[in-house]
């Protein structure tokens, strides 16, 4: 929950997390555990988990926390377009650049899509393309959801104050008449004008003929 200060109240109050807040904070988490689990078992979920693999998803694990707990909404929705986009096309040159082969870390098995980012030191193969493109659907769907969600109230938004100037309007309208006049519906308006028209145009012919 954001920390928000009310200056009426002396106590702090919480905001509720967006859902890219969420997201950020729920995959920092992921990638913490994945991190760590890699160091212990290299070939956990088949991924290829060298050291420096697993630095980078305990590096990434950090960044998703620290913009997921951040006050300002815009860094996690900023972060979800970038870091979803980056791995999304991590994951699909994975699969369009790699190569059969035997990885150089640990003692993994051969892998039809082995790209060697760093030789002996960085390579992903199958699986890790995939959990790649898949953490990258997360964070698109989730950033494009928020951003519809916003949009959406934004409108209902501008619908209300629309709504609102209309009202402001016929109230000064009615205002502006006769308190015996406001009352009346448009139809018997119009007629009293006509009425007042033609009594006028017979007071001014009654005038010329004298």
């Amino acid at each position: 929950m954001a920390t928000v200060m009310n200056p009426r109240r002396p106590h702090h109050m919480t905001s509720p997390r967006t859902m890219t807040q969420k997201i950020c904070i729920g995959m920092g988490v992921l990638f913490v555990i994945v991190g760590l689990a890699g160091i212990i078992m290299p070939g956990f979920l088949n991924m290829h988990l060298s050291l420096a693999h697993n630095f980078i998803h305990l590096a990434s694990g950090a960044l998703a926390l620290w913009f997921g707990y951040a006050d300002n909404t815009r860094k996690a929705y900023n972060f979800c377009i970038g870091f979803g986009a980056l791995y999304g096309l991590l994951g699909i040159a994975g699969f369009i650049f790699g190569e059969p082969g035997y990885p150089g870390v640990g003692h993994m098995e051969a892998d039809e899509n082995l790209l060697r980012i760093i030789p002996n030191a960085l390579e992903l193969g199958s699986a890790d393309h995939t959990v790649h493109i898949l953490i990258s659907a997360v964070f698109l769907i989730t950033a494009y959801a928020f951003r519809r969600s916003r949009a959406e109230a934004g409108h209902r938004v501008e619908e209300g104050r629309g709504r609102s100037n209309f009202t402001i309007r016929n109230s000064r309208s009615n205002a502006d008449l006769p308190n015996s006049e406001s009352s009346l519906p448009d139809v018997e308006l119009g007629r009293s004008d006509v009425n007042r028209k033609s009594d006028s145009q017979r007071r001014s012919e009654f005038e010329r003929r004298i």
